[in-house]
């Protein structure tokens, strides 16, 4: 199975986690982010919108991240990760559309986008208000989180795997030394958010999580 990606797009991390979840030996196949490469003809002719993550297994093609992962749940039934009774499909796909409809794209686009692009500086009042946008949203994760170890049933589901890796895009990219000075409020997250610091720390406990961090985050690291 190849997963199409590049490194850092929170997306592909969530298609890495299920596959790790799931025990599934997959491929990374790396591309830069520019538009000579995901606009190329060879990427268009895997998904025409020119976005990560795009899977391939066997003559099957998929792009979007959550469409992945429902395939890979029907394929590998064991762990489930849309919950094992209607109601936990439900509240799982509930939260997860929630959040990608009404949360994510604004961290995306109003706040790691012009810190990635180097628009700190112009961006700077738009990029507060953003952010607190942002604890909004992630104090509605916190409280989510109360007495739970995981946001439905009992263990990691397509919900936790969905808000993770755009979370810790969030606190990355916030907690730059170079923005310090806009005083974004994410560099005492643990402090802040308890609920969601220790349910962090449950998903990076899987034994297979080392696998799918980031390549150029980890050479960032150091």
């Amino acid at each position: 199975m190849d997963i199409h990606l590049f490194s850092g797009s929170g997306f592909a991390w969530r298609v890495l986690l299920a596959c790790a979840v799931k025990g599934v030996d997959f491929r990374q196949v790396f591309l830069q982010p520019t538009q000579e490469e995901l606009k190329s003809p060879a990427f268009l002719g895997l998904n025409p919108r020119g976005k990560v993550p795009v899977m391939q297994d066997g003559k099957l093609v998929l792009a979007e991240s959550m469409a992945i992962i429902a395939y890979l749940d029907q394929k590998i039934p064991e762990p489930k990760l849309f919950g094992t009774t209607p109601e936990e499909t439900g509240l799982i796909w509930q939260k997860t559309l929630d959040f990608d409809l009404y949360v994510s794209a604004g961290w995306v686009d109003n706040i790691i986008a012009p810190i990635v692009r180097g628009m700190t500086e112009q961006a700077a009042d738009e990029i507060k208000q953003a952010c607190d946008n942002a604890h909004t949203e992630i104090s509605a994760l916190e409280e989510d989180l109360f007495d739970k170890e995981w946001f439905v049933g009992g263990t990691v589901s397509a919900a936790d795997i969905a808000i993770y890796p755009m979370l810790e895009a969030l606190i990355r990219f916030t907690s730059k030394t170079q923005i310090e000075q806009l005083d974004l409020g994410f560099d005492l997250f643990a402090e802040r958010y308890p609920q969601l610091d220790a349910w962090r720390t449950r998903v990076q406990e899987h034994p297979e999580y080392q696998k799918t961090y980031p390549d150029f985050w980890r050479e960032l690291d150091g």
